[in-house]
């Protein structure tokens, strides 16, 4: 029988694919038909001439990575129970966090997100009959708040269950949420304050982009520094924290200037379908380059700044939030920001590959210390 080489589970007769972790059976080294061929003229592991080889080299994965997006969704029409749930939400505490040898190496499938989201929308909804068929205007600083934070706060529990080292509590992860959403805030304005007044175009577009993608990842450097935690996961889960806090209160401060119900509405709605491809996987990526960079360094400083594992996965969040906003700027169609979204998307499972993989390596390594020690 052959067997998957990246989860270990048995591969059925004739399947393109693992049932368990969805990796293409002719990418891993667990048949042995394939592995006898030896194709000659292929190209080494993980290189090749395509545009996505070439993005899973940059980044720095140094195996295959697949783009195994459907398991972010295959088990939200799942029915889960409120203990599932509640399980979920208690991940992290010191009880909880499991051991390095007891950490999961399948892929996670996410469900949680989905329903916070959907509670969110329902309460939306509500605060809007109260506003539009009752006309309360009490109801109208709610229905910007939770129409603000629905998105951000639903990609950013995805990546708390993508985070399989369970080792960041969900309570962590709010003060993360509200603090370091906050103080990215005052950061970038601190910083936009030497900046001076920009002009709507390329050039101050990519300004926007450097000054507050520098803000939210020094205050993602301080939450990694604080925690202390160097896994790929967990970077993506502490950026992504970050940046959402960062994008619910600006939704938040761009729906509160509009002139009227209906514009808050729209601009709610618009910044809410967004959501998942700005700041929340900008930050997240952002957070990822830190922690491969303090692997490297075997440090947390500020010398993380400077590293080049660091500057290259930084550059990404720059360059895709410049080019969202200069595209804003022309007023250009929503298809060019979704495509952005999409390819910040490629970026974020990439590094889920790379998270996936450290966990191979770290059970690896201490399985030798181990038998070392013996």
């Amino acid at each position: 029988m052959a067997f998957c080489s990246f989860c270990g589970k048995p591969l059925l007769e004739g399947a393109a694919f693992c049932g368990n972790c969805g990796r293409p059976v002719a990418s891993t080294a667990g048949s042995s038909e394939s592995s006898s061929q030896g194709n000659q003229s292929e190209k080494p592991s993980g290189k090749g001439n395509s545009w996505f080889e070439h993005l899973n080299d940059y980044v720095g994965n140094d195996a295959p990575a697949d783009l195994n997006w459907r398991v972010l969704f295959s088990d939200v029409n799942k029915k889960h129970t409120s203990e599932e749930a509640e399980e979920i939400f208690i991940y992290g505490t010191h009880k909880t966090t499991p051991s390095i040898n007891n950490v999961s190496k399948d892929w996670p499938h996410p469900w949680l997100y989905s329903r916070v989201f959907l509670a969110f929308t329902i309460a939306f909804a509500m605060l809007w009959v109260c506003c539009v068929t009752f006309k309360n205007a009490n109801s109208v600083p709610g229905l910007i708040v939770v129409g603000s934070f629905a998105g951000p706060l639903a990609v950013m529990i995805m990546a708390f269950e993508l985070n399989i080292w369970r080792n960041i509590s969900f309570l962590e992860v709010l003060k993360i949420f509200f603090v370091g959403g906050c103080a990215s805030l005052v950061v970038t304005l601190a910083l936009f304050s030497f900046v001076g007044n920009l002009q709507s175009d390329f050039i101050g577009a990519f300004i926007v982009s450097i000054v507050e993608e520098t803000g939210k990842v020094v205050i993602v450097y301080y939450f990694i520094k604080r925690l202390g935690k160097t896994y790929i996961l967990c970077g993506l889960l502490i950026g992504a924290a970050v940046g959402a806090g960062f994008a619910a209160f600006e939704s938040a401060g761009y729906a509160m200037q509009q002139r009227d119900l209906m514009g808050v509405v729209s601009n709610i709605l618009l910044r809410g379908f967004l959501s998942p491809g700005g700041h929340v996987v900008w930050a997240a990526i952002s957070g990822v380059g830190l922690v491969v960079a303090a692997k490297e360094l075997g440090e947390i400083s500020t010398s993380l700044f400077t590293n080049i594992r660091f500057l290259r996965l930084f550059v990404i969040p720059v360059v895709l939030h410049g080019l969202w906003d200069a595209f804003a700027f022309a007023g250009l169609t929503l298809l060019i920001l979704v495509g952005l979204i999409m390819l910040a998307w490629v970026v974020v499972l990439i590094l889920v590959n790379m998270g996936l993989s450290e966990v191979s390596k770290v059970q690896a390594n201490m399985g030798k210390e181990q038998n070392n020690y013996v």
